[in-house]
Protein backbone atom coordinates (compact mmCIF):
# COMPACT_ATOMS: atom_id res chain seq x y z
CA UNK A 1 0.00 0.00 0.00
CA UNK A 2 1.32 3.45 -0.92
CA UNK A 3 2.28 5.68 2.01
CA UNK A 4 0.47 9.04 2.00
CA UNK A 5 2.32 10.53 4.96
CA UNK A 6 5.72 9.85 6.51
CA UNK A 7 5.97 11.25 10.05
CA UNK A 8 9.51 11.40 11.43
CA UNK A 9 9.23 12.53 14.99
CA UNK A 10 8.54 12.18 18.66
CA UNK A 11 6.54 9.77 20.78
CA UNK A 12 5.94 10.70 24.43
CA UNK A 13 3.89 9.18 27.17
CA UNK A 14 1.84 12.07 28.55
CA UNK A 15 0.87 12.68 32.17
CA UNK A 16 -1.92 15.29 32.22
CA UNK A 17 -2.59 17.15 35.45
CA UNK A 18 -5.82 19.13 35.80
CA UNK A 19 -5.49 22.16 38.06
CA UNK A 20 -6.99 25.61 38.57
CA UNK A 21 -3.68 27.44 38.14
CA UNK A 22 0.07 26.92 38.15
CA UNK A 23 1.79 26.80 41.55
CA UNK A 24 3.96 29.70 42.60
CA UNK A 25 7.68 29.18 43.11
CA UNK A 26 8.17 27.17 46.30
CA UNK A 27 4.44 26.43 46.62
CA UNK A 28 2.84 22.98 46.84
CA UNK A 29 -0.48 23.19 45.01
CA UNK A 30 -3.26 20.60 44.94
CA UNK A 31 -4.41 19.42 41.51
CA UNK A 32 -7.92 18.31 40.59
CA UNK A 33 -7.12 15.14 38.67
CA UNK A 34 -4.65 13.26 36.51
CA UNK A 35 -4.75 11.28 33.28
CA UNK A 36 -2.07 9.24 31.54
CA UNK A 37 -2.07 8.61 27.82
CA UNK A 38 0.03 8.27 24.63
CA UNK A 39 1.24 11.50 23.07
CA UNK A 40 4.19 13.32 21.54
CA UNK A 41 3.85 15.76 18.67
CA UNK A 42 4.99 13.27 16.05
CA UNK A 43 2.72 10.47 17.21
CA UNK A 44 -0.24 12.82 17.64
CA UNK A 45 0.12 14.21 14.14
CA UNK A 46 0.44 10.69 12.74
CA UNK A 47 -2.73 9.59 14.50
CA UNK A 48 -4.74 12.58 13.31
CA UNK A 49 -3.65 11.87 9.74
CA UNK A 50 -4.68 8.23 10.13
CA UNK A 51 -8.00 9.15 11.78
CA UNK A 52 -8.81 11.11 8.63
CA UNK A 53 -8.11 8.08 6.44
CA UNK A 54 -4.53 8.60 5.26
CA UNK A 55 -1.96 5.78 5.22
CA UNK A 56 0.78 6.77 7.64
CA UNK A 57 4.27 5.45 8.35
CA UNK A 58 5.87 6.63 11.60
CA UNK A 59 9.63 6.73 12.18
CA UNK A 60 10.93 7.31 15.69
CA UNK A 61 12.06 5.64 18.89
CA UNK A 62 10.36 4.55 22.11
CA UNK A 63 11.79 3.08 25.27
CA UNK A 64 12.11 -0.53 26.30
CA UNK A 65 9.54 0.03 29.03
CA UNK A 66 5.79 -0.19 29.56
CA UNK A 67 5.35 3.33 28.22
CA UNK A 68 7.01 2.34 24.95
CA UNK A 69 4.67 -0.60 24.59
CA UNK A 70 1.62 1.59 25.16
CA UNK A 71 2.86 4.15 22.64
CA UNK A 72 3.21 1.47 19.96
CA UNK A 73 -0.15 -0.09 20.77
CA UNK A 74 -1.91 3.25 20.46
CA UNK A 75 -0.45 3.89 17.00
CA UNK A 76 -1.39 0.40 15.90
CA UNK A 77 -4.93 0.94 17.18
CA UNK A 78 -5.28 3.82 14.75
CA UNK A 79 -3.60 1.93 11.87
CA UNK A 80 -0.33 3.88 11.88
CA UNK A 81 2.53 1.69 10.60
CA UNK A 82 5.02 1.14 13.44
CA UNK A 83 7.57 -1.27 11.95
CA UNK A 84 10.09 1.57 11.61
CA UNK A 85 9.92 2.65 15.24
CA UNK A 86 12.88 1.29 17.17
CA UNK A 87 13.09 0.62 20.91
CA UNK A 88 15.92 1.61 23.21
CA UNK A 89 16.48 3.37 26.52
CA UNK A 90 13.51 4.88 28.34
CA UNK A 91 10.53 6.51 26.68
CA UNK A 92 10.06 10.23 26.29
CA UNK A 93 7.57 11.68 28.77
CA UNK A 94 5.42 14.80 28.67
CA UNK A 95 4.14 16.45 31.85
CA UNK A 96 1.12 18.55 30.83
CA UNK A 97 -0.61 20.95 33.22
CA UNK A 98 -4.13 21.86 32.09
CA UNK A 99 -5.87 24.90 33.57
CA UNK A 100 -9.63 25.02 34.09
CA UNK A 101 -10.07 27.30 31.04
CA UNK A 102 -8.44 24.64 28.83
CA UNK A 103 -5.05 26.36 28.46
CA UNK A 104 -1.95 24.32 29.18
CA UNK A 105 1.81 24.27 29.62
CA UNK A 106 4.10 21.27 29.43
CA UNK A 107 7.55 19.91 30.18
CA UNK A 108 9.08 17.27 27.89
CA UNK A 109 11.64 14.63 28.88
CA UNK A 110 13.46 13.72 25.64
CA UNK A 111 14.14 10.08 26.49
CA UNK A 112 14.23 7.68 23.55
CA UNK A 113 13.27 10.42 21.08
CA UNK A 114 16.93 11.45 21.00
CA UNK A 115 18.08 7.93 20.16
CA UNK A 116 16.81 8.23 16.58
CA UNK A 117 19.69 9.01 14.21
CA UNK A 118 20.14 10.03 10.59
CA UNK A 119 21.17 6.41 9.87
CA UNK A 120 17.62 5.33 10.72
CA UNK A 121 16.26 7.21 7.70
CA UNK A 122 16.13 4.62 4.92
CA UNK A 123 15.69 5.61 1.30
CA UNK A 124 12.71 3.25 1.06
CA UNK A 125 10.73 5.48 3.43
CA UNK A 126 10.73 8.23 0.81
CA UNK A 127 10.22 6.16 -2.34
CA UNK A 128 6.43 6.66 -2.48
CA UNK A 129 7.04 10.42 -2.37
CA UNK A 130 4.85 10.85 0.73
CA UNK A 131 4.18 14.12 2.48
CA UNK A 132 6.97 14.27 5.08
CA UNK A 133 6.04 15.76 8.47
CA UNK A 134 8.71 16.78 11.00
CA UNK A 135 8.75 18.51 14.38
CA UNK A 136 11.50 19.66 16.75
CA UNK A 137 11.31 17.02 19.49
CA UNK A 138 14.00 14.87 17.81
CA UNK A 139 17.69 15.68 17.17
CA UNK A 140 18.32 18.58 14.74
CA UNK A 141 20.68 16.37 12.70
CA UNK A 142 17.81 13.96 12.00
CA UNK A 143 15.54 16.80 10.86
CA UNK A 144 18.30 18.13 8.59
CA UNK A 145 18.93 14.72 7.02
CA UNK A 146 15.22 13.98 6.64
CA UNK A 147 14.68 17.23 4.75
CA UNK A 148 17.65 16.48 2.45
CA UNK A 149 16.34 13.00 1.66
CA UNK A 150 12.80 14.24 1.15
CA UNK A 151 13.95 16.85 -1.34
CA UNK A 152 16.10 14.33 -3.16
CA UNK A 153 13.08 12.04 -3.61
CA UNK A 154 10.74 14.88 -4.60
CA UNK A 155 8.65 14.80 -1.41
CA UNK A 156 6.75 17.74 0.03
CA UNK A 157 8.07 18.77 3.46
CA UNK A 158 5.96 20.14 6.32
CA UNK A 159 8.00 21.32 9.31
CA UNK A 160 6.35 22.13 12.62
CA UNK A 161 9.09 23.92 14.56
CA UNK A 162 7.71 22.91 17.95
CA UNK A 163 9.05 23.30 20.51
CA UNK A 164 10.84 26.18 18.83
CA UNK A 165 14.58 25.94 18.23
CA UNK A 166 17.15 27.23 15.77
CA UNK A 167 16.83 25.54 12.37
CA UNK A 168 19.74 25.52 9.93
CA UNK A 169 19.19 28.09 7.16
CA UNK A 170 19.83 25.49 4.44
CA UNK A 171 17.21 23.19 5.97
CA UNK A 172 14.64 25.97 6.19
CA UNK A 173 15.18 26.91 2.54
CA UNK A 174 14.05 23.43 1.51
CA UNK A 175 10.85 23.40 3.58
CA UNK A 176 7.56 23.65 1.66
CA UNK A 177 5.29 24.34 4.65
CA UNK A 178 6.44 25.88 7.92
CA UNK A 179 3.83 25.78 10.71
CA UNK A 180 4.47 27.63 13.98
CA UNK A 181 2.32 29.13 16.68
CA UNK A 182 2.77 32.69 17.94
CA UNK A 183 5.32 31.69 20.60
CA UNK A 184 7.40 29.70 18.13
CA UNK A 185 7.26 32.47 15.53
CA UNK A 186 8.39 34.98 18.16
CA UNK A 187 11.34 32.73 19.06
CA UNK A 188 12.42 32.40 15.43
CA UNK A 189 12.26 36.15 14.81
CA UNK A 190 13.15 37.57 18.21
CA UNK A 191 10.09 39.84 18.16
CA UNK A 192 6.67 39.58 19.86
CA UNK A 193 3.82 37.88 18.00
CA UNK A 194 0.64 38.48 19.97
CA UNK A 195 -2.02 39.54 17.46
CA UNK A 196 -3.03 39.23 13.83
CA UNK A 197 -1.04 42.28 12.71
CA UNK A 198 2.16 40.95 14.27
CA UNK A 199 1.42 37.50 12.87
CA UNK A 200 1.13 39.00 9.38
CA UNK A 201 4.55 40.60 9.80
CA UNK A 202 6.00 37.37 11.19
CA UNK A 203 4.62 35.30 8.30
CA UNK A 204 6.11 37.74 5.80
CA UNK A 205 9.53 37.62 7.45
CA UNK A 206 9.56 33.85 7.84
CA UNK A 207 8.47 33.36 4.23
CA UNK A 208 11.78 34.87 3.16
CA UNK A 209 13.59 31.97 4.86
CA UNK A 210 11.74 29.09 3.21
CA UNK A 211 10.77 28.01 -0.28
CA UNK A 212 7.07 27.75 0.35
CA UNK A 213 4.18 28.60 2.67
CA UNK A 214 4.25 29.89 6.24
CA UNK A 215 1.33 29.30 8.60
CA UNK A 216 1.27 31.09 11.96
CA UNK A 217 -1.43 29.71 14.24
CA UNK A 218 -2.93 31.99 16.88
CA UNK A 219 -5.24 29.77 18.91
CA UNK A 220 -8.64 31.40 19.33
CA UNK A 221 -7.51 34.23 17.00
CA UNK A 222 -7.22 31.83 14.04
CA UNK A 223 -4.24 31.55 11.70
CA UNK A 224 -2.28 33.69 9.23
CA UNK A 225 -1.11 32.18 5.95
CA UNK A 226 1.61 33.55 3.69
CA UNK A 227 2.02 31.76 0.37
CA UNK A 228 2.97 32.86 -3.13
CA UNK A 229 -0.69 33.66 -3.74
CA UNK A 230 -1.87 35.15 -0.46
CA UNK A 231 -1.26 36.81 2.85
CA UNK A 232 -4.50 36.10 4.65
CA UNK A 233 -5.94 35.78 8.12
CA UNK A 234 -8.35 32.90 8.70
CA UNK A 235 -10.53 33.14 11.82
CA UNK A 236 -10.79 30.27 14.26
CA UNK A 237 -13.93 28.17 14.42
CA UNK A 238 -16.20 29.20 17.30
CA UNK A 239 -16.02 26.74 20.18
CA UNK A 240 -18.10 27.21 23.31
CA UNK A 241 -16.98 24.02 25.05
CA UNK A 242 -13.18 24.18 25.31
CA UNK A 243 -11.97 21.37 27.55
CA UNK A 244 -8.30 20.72 26.70
CA UNK A 245 -6.22 22.54 24.08
CA UNK A 246 -3.25 20.17 24.46
CA UNK A 247 -3.48 18.54 21.04
CA UNK A 248 -5.00 21.44 19.12
CA UNK A 249 -1.87 22.18 17.10
CA UNK A 250 -1.29 18.52 16.25
CA UNK A 251 -4.91 18.10 15.14
CA UNK A 252 -4.52 21.21 12.96
CA UNK A 253 -1.39 19.82 11.31
CA UNK A 254 -2.91 16.39 10.75
CA UNK A 255 -5.90 17.98 9.06
CA UNK A 256 -3.69 20.28 7.01
CA UNK A 257 -1.74 17.21 5.88
CA UNK A 258 -4.98 15.51 4.81
CA UNK A 259 -5.85 18.51 2.63
CA UNK A 260 -2.37 18.66 1.10
CA UNK A 261 -2.43 14.96 0.22
CA UNK A 262 -5.92 15.40 -1.25
CA UNK A 263 -4.61 18.42 -3.20
CA UNK A 264 -7.03 20.90 -1.67
CA UNK A 265 -6.29 24.61 -1.91
CA UNK A 266 -5.08 26.53 1.14
CA UNK A 267 -8.38 28.43 1.12
CA UNK A 268 -10.07 25.07 1.75
CA UNK A 269 -7.33 23.51 3.87
CA UNK A 270 -7.06 26.11 6.63
CA UNK A 271 -10.79 26.29 7.52
CA UNK A 272 -10.90 22.48 7.46
CA UNK A 273 -7.90 22.27 9.79
CA UNK A 274 -9.52 24.85 12.08
CA UNK A 275 -12.69 22.74 12.23
CA UNK A 276 -10.75 19.60 13.11
CA UNK A 277 -8.78 21.44 15.80
CA UNK A 278 -11.98 22.90 17.26
CA UNK A 279 -13.48 19.43 17.61
CA UNK A 280 -10.31 18.03 19.20
CA UNK A 281 -10.27 20.58 22.03
CA UNK A 282 -13.77 19.63 23.15
CA UNK A 283 -12.44 16.41 24.71
CA UNK A 284 -9.67 15.60 27.17
CA UNK A 285 -6.51 13.96 25.90
CA UNK A 286 -4.74 13.89 22.57
CA UNK A 287 -5.03 10.92 20.27
CA UNK A 288 -8.38 9.63 21.53
CA UNK A 289 -9.86 13.11 21.12
CA UNK A 290 -8.90 13.51 17.47
CA UNK A 291 -11.90 13.50 15.13
CA UNK A 292 -12.59 11.36 12.07
CA UNK A 293 -14.14 12.55 8.82
CA UNK A 294 -17.50 11.23 10.00
CA UNK A 295 -17.17 13.27 13.21
CA UNK A 296 -16.57 16.39 11.14
CA UNK A 297 -19.47 15.68 8.82
CA UNK A 298 -21.78 15.13 11.82
CA UNK A 299 -20.66 18.44 13.32
CA UNK A 300 -21.36 20.25 10.05
CA UNK A 301 -24.83 18.70 9.81
CA UNK A 302 -25.54 19.72 13.40
CA UNK A 303 -24.38 23.28 12.73
CA UNK A 304 -26.59 23.53 9.64
CA UNK A 305 -29.62 22.28 11.58
CA UNK A 306 -29.14 24.78 14.37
Amino acid sequence: MTTDVLVIGSLNFDILIQQDRLPHLGETFTGNGMMMMPGGKGANQAVQCARLGLTVNMVGCVGQDMYGQELLQSLEKYQVATQNIKRCGTSGVGIVQIMKEGDYCSTIIKGANYHITAADLKDAFFSDRPLVILQSEIPPSVVDEAVKKAVRFGCTVLLNNAPAREIAAETLRQVNYLVVNETEAAFMLGTPVKDVTQANDAALQLSQRINGTVIVTLGEKGAVVKSAEMLQHFPAKPCANVVDTTGAGDAFIGALAWSLVRQRSLSEAIPFAASVSALAIQKYGGQSAFPTLSDIEAQQVSANVT
